[in-house]
């Protein structure tokens, strides 16, 4: 029997290792799996005020990137009414302030091993009257966490609301001031587009009961979220 050659034998060992390998990615694709992205927030996120409910723009974002050739795994722990507080790590105690809740807070939200968590509390802490600095105390422990497990996180912009005291819509822009200023790049910012100029709902994008808004309302989200540069990194 004839001996192969040293030249045959590499060349097999290369179209075994390459051609064989069901693992193997050609020279410029990348193989890699369906991200994960994770939604913490309030009702908004939850999808109230969209009639249909799936043209809330949580709802489209999942609806899109399941058929998209970019496909992602969304997962919904938005909750009516939370806020900050029920997202904070559990055994986080505040006296007088809801305690974390376990089905929907930054624990959970890590179990899932997320590649992005979208974090969207638009007014409930505005409304419960918490103040600027416990609301950013706690973006600020949220933000810590992610960083620390190596997961990127955009921060999804206050929203307006139709607040009977014009001081307290103000601060929806005071407060979403700040946190631009903190986490610039990371923050999804479309208060100015939703709103009137003084921070009520703008009629166009209002379902009707002053704290929400409608399916155009939820589609300046959704058309914010599919352009932000992290989304783009992370899922496209």
């Amino acid at each position: 029997m004839k001996k192969l050659s040293h030249h045959t034998l590499l060349l097999l060992l290369i179209i075994c290792c390459f051609g064989c390998n069901k693992y193997y990615s050609p020279p410029g694709v990348v193989s890699r799996a369906t991200p994960v992205v994770v939604i913490l927030g309030s009702s908004t996120a939850a999808g109230t005020g969209a009639n249909p409910i799936d043209s809330a723009w949580a709802y489209r974002l999942a609806s899109t990137y399941k058929d998209n050739t970019h496909k992602a795994t969304f997962i919904n722990l938005a909750v009516d009414g939370n806020t900050l507080y029920q997202a904070m790590p559990s055994g986080n105690y505040v006296a007088g302030r809801p305690v974390p809740d376990t089905t929907a807070n930054i624990n959970r939200a890590l179990q899932y091993h997320p590649n992005l968590v979208m974090l969207s509390f638009p007014s409930n802490d505005i409304a419960a009257n918490y103040s600027d600095n416990e609301i950013l105390n706690n973006y600020a422990k949220l933000a810590s966490m992610l960083d620390s497990a190596k997961v990127e996180y955009i921060i999804f912009s206050t929203q307006p609301r139709d607040f009977s005291d014009p001081a307290q819509r103000m601060r929806l822009k005071t407060l979403n001031d700040e946190i631009k200023a903190i986490y610039t790049y990371h923050v999804n910012d479309f208060l100015d587009q939703l709103s009137t100029s003084t921070y009520s709902i703008n009629p166009l994008y209002s379902a009707g009961d002053g704290i929400h808004i409608n399916n155009a309302g939820h589609a300046i989200i959704y058309n914010a979220t599919i352009k932000h540069p992290i989304f783009i990194k992370v899922v496209e």
